[in-house]
């Protein structure tokens, strides 16, 4: 639920890079339709669909069609900040790797990077996104040549053999971006993932530290925490909701007094998420009243009083809008179901 956003270190570096190579703020902000900066989160948060437009737009403006490659390894190490502070003082390259696996949603706050083996000699780590929500094509470029800036100095040092291949499609030329990840590449494979030998895991890093390793690891597991927050507020305010129903629908004063919140703390909380309050009364009532009619225990009529609909006729309307039943047909087939598989 929560919306998908980028470090605020990769969205200054994007508009720095933008603006070095001769576009204005005000050229830029006329031609994606708004100012980056006010799209920024309480939180130094970006939201990643209009980081996407930065990059597809620049793309377009600076006639470049690897402009997230170029801006990716253009970008300041600072970016990486607490992840790259990990990986430069982890015992070894394993726990560096680790770092970014485990916390590279501080950067990109979307889908996963993990581990996968291929064969006994190569090692891919790869970033794993919703298949419903793809990455363009410069995002993805772009982190992946920012992540390999961040850790060239260890890829140079230790890893003799290393490929990139992305997921979606690319220009048949490939010298362009094979000379920004100094590493061959490949599009159209089944993932996004750079892979490397197995052997350099095992390396110690340049400047190994295991107290400032693991107080890291605490202050960037807090700062996950932070970001995952809004995840659980949607859970919350549906839960209370739920709770709240049976005395008519919660306005969401009602609800941020139950979870002790402002109501404007609440709201700012779920301008962070992509839904809203009203989504989320819906989303009570239709979960709730699947578990009661699917349950037949209560009649109708007071499930439509515990949902805190007015009549039954506007719980048959909302009921048949969710499921595509009426409630009492949808009782009926959930009956019959039971029986045949009992």
């Amino acid at each position: 639920m929560r919306t998908p956003t980028v470090c605020s270190e990769y969205l200054v570096d994007l508009l720095q890079y933008i603006e070095n190579r001769g576009v204005d703020a005000s050229a830029l902000i006329a031609a994606v339709g708004f100012t980056p900066e006010q799209h920024l989160t309480v939180d130094g948060r970006f939201p990643l669909r209009l980081f996407e437009v930065l990059l597809d737009v620049a793309s377009v403006m600076l006639d470049d069609p690897f402009l997230g490659a170029h801006a990716g390894a253009d970008s300041s190490p600072s970016a990486w900040g607490m992840v790259s502070y990990l990986g430069m003082s982890a015992p070894n390259s394993r726990a560096a790797f680790d770092a970014v696996a485990q916390f590279s949603r501080l950067l990109i706050d979307h889908g996963d990077v993990m581990y996968r083996e291929h064969g006994s000699d190569l090692t891919q780590l790869i970033w794993v996104v919703p298949e419903r929500k793809p990455v363009s094509r410069q995002l993805a470029e772009f982190f992946f040549t920012s992540w390999y800036r961040a850790n060239k100095a260890i890829l140079d040092r230790w890893c003799n053999q290393r490929e990139v291949s992305f997921s979606h499609d690319g220009p048949t030329d490939r010298s362009e971006i094979e000379r920004i990840l100094e590493a061959p590449v490949k599009y159209n494979c089944d993932a996004n993932f750079v892979e490397f030998d197995s052997h350099f895991l095992d390396r110690p890093t340049r400047f190994p530290h295991t107290g400032i390793y693991n107080s890291l690891v605490q202050t960037a597991r807090a700062e996950l925490a932070k970001l995952q927050m809004e995840d659980r507020i949607v859970k919350d305010v549906i839960a209370c909701v739920v709770r709240q129903l049976p005395d008519g629908v919660p306005k969401l004063d009602d609800v941020a007094a139950e979870l002790g919140l402002a109501p404007r703390t609440l709201q700012r909380r779920l301008n962070n998420t992509d839904t809203n309050f009203k989504l989320l009364v819906d989303d009570a009532r239709k979960q709730r009243s699947k578990q009661l009619v699917g349950d037949g225990e209560m009649a109708l009529l007071d499930i439509s009083a515990e949902l805190g609909f007015s009549d039954q006729s506007s719980f048959q309307k909302a009921f048949k809008r969710w499921f595509g039943l009426a409630p009492g047909r949808y009782r009926m087939s959930q009956q019959l179901s039971n029986n045949s598989s009992s």
